[in-house]
């Protein structure tokens, strides 16, 4: 199991500038450039400070020219929203500009309040991913393409600039439920699980998916499987208590986005509590989330399930000093731990 890292680009509130917020999310990349992280992704989200990167893409090449070893990646381009020509040519591009170390993680979006102000039909959303996909293959694949489906249809094109890794940057694809899972593994993209703040027997149901997918499809090459985890590495497990505090706030304004019943103002998301949502002791068990020794036994778990890669989401903590410590911590104290495989890991 190897490690990325997760750059939300939070700004919960007016304590950092949107400057200082970017600034932020680079330091924690140039760090896991030097630490070893394999991977550094970036999200996608419009109209809310919550996660303030609305490019994906821009982050990645500004992150590139700042390091010199680590992959960067977008987590997730919600393909839906683009144009799916000009997506290619953007990702042609990018890649380019990155010197080939880009990781293209997609998806169909999550945020209602997204939808709703972008114009886009939750209900057709699953077909335009598809589609688009089969246009972004196609167009990075051959010259003079041509397609003709539901969604869009368009004489033959062709990209400019292809992608410099051949045919295209390694695929991952968001994909929770078991007919989207199916449909990535039947088309040999990698799986990017969230399980959110839900407790691991969560992670075991999507890797159950995942597994029962692979053994369906029969793939010849079997794709990764990586999960996005909010974790948190304390000096001590009452640090690392003391921090699920944010987690809840984080978790608020997910979920009111997520769900569309967010009180949003001049882009600042209220953080009213929602139903059922864990007390800071639950949080702490279900995440990954304590002292380093704790977090080492819960990252076993992961690893003899068959995660391929670990993505540590760092930046959940409303202090960045925070977030830079755990950080270390997590290089420094909990990495070293996973040099070498361990034996009896599960990958069915």
């Amino acid at each position: 199991m190897d490690f990325g890292v997760f750059v939300p680009c939070h700004r919960l509130d007016r304590a950092y500038t949107e400057r200082q917020v970017i600034e932020n999310a680079l330091e924690v990349v140039e760090f896991a450039d030097r630490a070893g992280f394999q991977v550094a992704w970036f999200p996608e989200h419009h109209l809310v400070q919550y996660i303030a990167c609305p490019s994906p893409l821009m982050m990645a090449v500004k992150a590139a020219a700042r390091t010199k070893r680590i992959r960067v990646g977008s987590a997730i381009l919600v393909v839906p929203y683009y144009s799916p020509i000009r997506l290619a040519g953007e990702i042609g591009l990018a890649d380019v500009l990155t010197d080939g170390r880009l990781e293209l993680g997609l998806g169909r979006g999550a945020f209602q309040y997204e939808f709703d102000r972008l114009g886009i039909d939750e209900k057709i959303g699953a077909q335009r991913l598809r589609e688009g996909m089969d246009v972004l293959e196609g167009l990075f694949g051959q010259d003079d393409f041509e397609f003709r489906g539901k969604t869009l249809s368009f004489g033959p094109s062709t990209v400019v600039p292809k992608p410099l890794q051949k045919p295209h940057p390694p695929i991952w694809i968001a994909a929770r439920s078991p007919e989207s899972v199916r449909w990535t593994v039947e088309r040999g993209y990698n799986q990017l699980a969230t399980p959110w703040r839900e407790p691991f027997s969560y992670v075991e149901t999507l890797y159950g998916q995942f597994a029962d997918a692979i053994e369906a499809a029969k793939p010849a090459r079997r794709p990764k499987f990586g999960v996005s985890r909010m974790a948190f590495v304390g000096a001590t497990e009452g640090e690392a208590l003391d921090a699920m505090a944010d987690i809840q706030i984080n978790h608020r304004v997910f979920t009111r986005l997520y769900t569309n019943t967010a009180t949003v103002e001049g882009g600042f998301t209220k953080p009213d509590p929602v139903e059922n949502e864990y007390a800071p002791e639950r949080l702490l068990d279900n995440l990954v989330a304590g002292s380093p020794d704790t977090c080492v036994e819960k990252l076993r778990q992961y690893e003899r399930l068959g995660v391929d890669h670990f993505i540590m989401y760092a930046g959940f903590p409303l202090d960045h000093a925070k977030t830079m410590k755990s950080l270390r911590l997590f290089a420094e104290k909990v990495m070293p731990a996973f040099a070498e495989p361990v034996a009896g890991r599960a990958i069915r």
